[in-house]
Order: C-alpha cells, then structure tokens, then sequence
C-alpha cells in the first residue's frame, strides 16, 4: 500500500504523499462543515441524515489515517464497510420515499438487517481472514465486499429510478408551461424544494454505482491477473508518474464518492439554512 510512512520508492511515498494531503485537507472541510451542522436548529435534517455525515466523518478520517500509515489489511476492511453501510442507508432513504405508511417500518428493519450482515463481514474479513498485506487480491474478500456494495448500489438505483417518477410527476404540476409563470410564483418555494429533492435523489442513486462499480471492477481485475499476493501490489502501487495520478484518482473515488456526496447533499445544499439560523440567533442576541 502507498502509505507516506512505509513507502518503498519514490513514486510509492510520492503517492502516498499526494493522497495523505488531498484526505486531510478534505477531512478539514468536512470537520468545519459538521460543526456548522450539527449546531443547525431548524429541522432540515432528521437523524438519518446526520447519521450519514458522522459516518462519512469518521470514514474519512480513517482513509486520512490508511494514507498516512498502514499495518494490515483491517483498516481498508472498515473502510470498505463503512461505505457498504452507508449505502444500506442510502436505500433506506430512497425505500422509505416510494414506501407507504405500512412499508416504512419493514423498509427499515430490511435495513438493520442489512447492517448487522456488513457487520459480520467485517468481522469477519477484517479480523479472523486477515492478510499480512493491505490489499490481497488473491483473496475473494474484497471481491465480496464491492459485490455486495454493487448490489446494493443497484438497489438504490433501481429505487431511485422509482422515487424521482413520483417527484417528477409533482413537479411537472407545478413546472412552467408556456402561460404558466404566475403558477410557478405562487408556488415558487414548493417548486424549488421539488427541484432540490430530485437533485439530490439523483445523486444519491448514481455515487453508490459509481464507488462500488469502480471498486468491484478493480477487484474483479485483479483477482483474475494475479496469482500470488505479490503481484497485487505491482496493481496498487505507483510504478510511474502515471501511475501516480490514476492510482490516486482511482482510490479517491472508490472511497470518497459517497462520504463527499453526503456531505453536498446534506450540508451544501442546505448550508444557506443553517447560515440564515445563525445569523437569526445572533440578531436576536443582539436584540436582547
């Protein structure tokens, strides 16, 4: 593994450094963004949704650890189920908006059920199957893992697909036609909700696909080419300046694509709210 300590050459600790840098200064942002939000009054956010940002905290907190030093196999496996369980509540999002009254419950025990699965695969891989390299790509464990994390991430499109029709068709109510801007004006703030929720049910059902399917391609890859353990790190560590650049791209995405989406979902989005709440709070300080 491309780590900044234990590196082995130059394009290694060259990687290394570039993806300790890019985590960190990313892990910044994301520390300075929770504080704005979890300081929010307003009820834009329910639970869930602030679950899904201390999950993508702690996440990239550990990736920033994994670049920066790295022992064994157990911390890419957390990482690795950390994304899985985030997307399990991606689709518990997506399940509870095309779900009715009845169904929601059972959505969200399918959920729990689902996280104590991922749970077990930690234990399991992360633990009692470990490797003495990070990323043994002889073993079906990783494998297993962006295969589970694909089928998920399947599951939250195909939901998605099936939440962003029903939006759609309410927006298309409320949607300009060639006489209808006075509509529009009287519901502008409604439309403009539509408008935001359907953004951000589209992002959520494509970065799981886009995470998982990049990861269980790597894998697939490599798994197929290599036959001993030796080999994987002549695929996932730098050789080259070329290297360098898509080693690191590559496992920017496969980690970072949904904790960076939580985060321009939950906070980006709404962070005018939160902004709008504070400045509320210290007007009426002020006003006392």
């Amino acid at each position: 593994m491309a780590n900044l300590i234990n590196c082995a050459n130059g394009y290694v600790c060259f990687e290394g450094l570039v993806e300790f840098l890019m985590s960190l200064f990313y892990l910044f942002y994301l520390i300075i963004s929770y504080r704005i939000l979890n300081r929010d009054k307003s009820g834009v956010l329910v639970d869930i949704d602030k679950y899904l940002c201390q999950a993508a905290l702690a996440q990239t907190l550990l990736q920033t650890v994994y670049f920066l030093y790295f022992d064994n196999d157990i911390l890419l496996s957390t990482i690795r189920c950390m994304g899985i369980a985030m997307q399990i509540m991606i689709c518990n999002i997506l399940g509870s908006v095309i779900a009715d009254e009845e169904q929601t419950p059972k959505v969200w025990q399918l959920a729990r059920g689902l996280l104590v699965v991922t749970l077990l695969l930690w234990v399991w891989f992360g633990m009692f199957h470990r490797s003495e390299i990070d990323y043994n790509c002889v073993q079906v464990d990783y494998l297993i893992l962006s295969s589970f994390g694909l089928f998920l991430a399947c599951g939250s499109f195909y939901m998605g697909n099936l939440a962003l029709e029903g939006i759609q068709e309410y927006k298309n109510e409320l949607d300009v036609a060639r006489s209808g801007t006075i509509q529009v004006q009287q519901h502008a703030l409604q439309y403009k909700q539509v408008t935001m929720r359907i953004t951000q049910i589209t992002l959520m059902h494509y970065c799981g696909l886009l995470q998982f399917g990049l990861q269980f391609a790597f894998d697939l890859f490599t798994y197929l080419k290599c036959d001993a353990s030796s080999g994987c790190a002549d695929y996932y560590n730098a050789t080259s300046f070329l290297s360098v650049l898509l080693l690191t791209i590559f496992k920017l995405i496969s980690f970072t694509t949904i904790p960076a989406t939580m985060f321009w979902i939950f906070y980006e989005m709404n962070k005018n709210k939160f902004q709008d709440d504070d400045q509320n709070a210290i007007e009426m300080k002020i006003a006392q």
